[in-house]
């Protein structure tokens, strides 16, 4: 059984970016022997990564990290699966300060005691969701990519999707006469990016299902 979590950090939990979280799941459940789960950090407690070097020193299996909040239970859940998806709205050309905030987190898996490189060898996918195709919607996926990177994780690419690092979807969209339309979920139309995220989340499972055989 392959595990995918997917992780939005939009603080509308119904948005644009959850909407295409859940996309991105659904179409991985199409695939056999699958499971998946769908986590949004809107409305948590998740703490700044203080650098203390406690998971250095004295992490243990139960406990990853020493600050006690909401995160504890979802960098468990990360270090459980085998596909993580990490999808982020794009801000001032970035992803979200609580995304940035979560993945500083994942230290614990970087240098943490129970397990150096703790998140080497699984999946990484980055998803972005932004208002305009050329306003941040790059450097938001090199943000997620780089933090797939310093774990060592594999992060797969698809050149029938377009997709080489990640997958950009746009939320405003525009009319015939490049108006912008007020669509309160406008990602449901850009479709060439919904098929670039079906592909880019199927080629992750076939390449997550190939280590588990090889393995």
């Amino acid at each position: 059984m392959i595990k995918v979590l997917g992780i939005h950090s939009s603080p509308i939990k119904n948005g644009n970016t959850a909407w295409l979280l859940d996309y991105a799941l659904k179409e991985a459940e199409k695939m056999d022997s699958v499971e998946t789960e769908f986590i949004t950090l809107a409305g948590l407690t998740i703490a700044d990564c203080k650098h203390c070097n406690w998971c250095m020193k004295k992490q243990t299996p139960d406990k990853l990290c020493v600050i006690e909040d909401d995160a504890d239970q979802i960098l468990h859940k990360v270090q459980d699966c085998d596909v993580l998806i990490l999808a982020s709205p794009v801000y001032f050309s970035r992803l979200s300060g609580t995304m940035a905030c979560f993945i500083d987190r994942t230290r614990c898996f970087t240098f943490g005691k129970n397990g150096h490189l703790a998140l080497k060898g699984k999946m990484g996918v980055a998803l972005a969701v932004g208002w305009c195709r050329n306003l941040g919607m790059e450097t938001t996926l090199a943000s997620l990519h780089g933090a797939f990177l310093v774990h060592e994780m594999l992060a797969p690419s698809c050149h029938t999707a377009g997709a080489l690092y990640g997958v950009g979807v746009v939320s405003g969209q525009r009319d015939e006469n490049f108006v912008y339309k007020r669509e309160k979920l406008g990602v449901k139309d850009d479709h060439e990016g919904l098929n670039s995220t079906k592909l880019l989340v199927h080629e992750a499972l076939r390449m997550a299902k190939k280590l588990t055989v090889d393995n």
